[in-house]
């Protein structure tokens, strides 16, 4: 991994070869993202946020599960989006999502825009979760949901992550959740991650207006 200024931890070397793989790609759109949203009913030509897309199989999951929906796929890493361009290109969706780059602490978007944002396996490298998690708040509409992904650390663990990430406690990471104004519907920890959804509980007080 390696340090871009205080707007994220980007990977590189064998780490970023196996995040950016096809392999990984299928067994995320088939299996995880299914299985987390298995519980969320979408409406017709729903507005989805995958924030720190990667590859985009996410957002491949979710045009899987709701065909209607308008998805846009952002992430702070340059090099990966003309990967993933092409990766979004070759399945053939009804509805291709659009990519953005973006810092996950500032959205380019209005308050209220999207019923759905999913963050997987990306906050612990924003180097900033709490103000990540109120701009994902910030953009959700009322009722909205934000599924996330993201591995937390043993209590007996020092803070922190390696190369500079942010990864939390489970406790921590329900504190800052709730501290961002969500509320958690469902959650469990497996395979040192935890898997939530959880719905946004606050309004923000200002909005700002799109620039996409």
């Amino acid at each position: 991994m390696k340090h871009e200024d205080r707007r994220g931890v980007l990977m590189h070397g064998l780490g970023r070869w196996l995040v950016y793989s096809r392999p990984r790609a299928w067994l995320g759109q088939v299996l995880e993202i299914p299985h987390l949203l298995k519980e969320v009913h979408l409406p017709t030509d729903a507005r989805c946020l995958d924030l720190a897309a990667g590859l985009g199989w996410a957002s491949v999951g979710i045009a899987r599960i709701a065909p209607s929906a308008r998805i846009v796929s952002i992430d702070y890493d340059f090099e990966v989006l003309p990967r993933a361009l092409k990766y979004l290109d070759a399945q053939k969706l009804r509805i291709t999502p659009k990519l953005c780059r973006a810092d996950g602490k500032c959205l380019p978007f209005s308050d209220h825009t999207f019923d759905l944002v999913v963050c997987l396996y990306g906050l612990h490298h924003f180097r900033g979760y709490l103000e990540a998690l109120k701009e994902i708040a910030r953009v959700l509409k009322p009722n909205g949901t934000f599924g996330l992904i993201d591995p937390v650390r043993g209590d007996d663990k020092p803070p922190g992550g390696h190369h500079g990430t942010e990864v939390l406690t489970r406790e921590e990471l329900r504190h800052l959740l709730d501290e961002a104004g969500f509320e958690i519907v469902t959650w469990r920890f497996s395979f040192g991650a935890m898997r939530a959804l959880t719905r946004s509980r606050v309004e923000p007080k200002e909005s700002r207006m799109s620039v996409q």
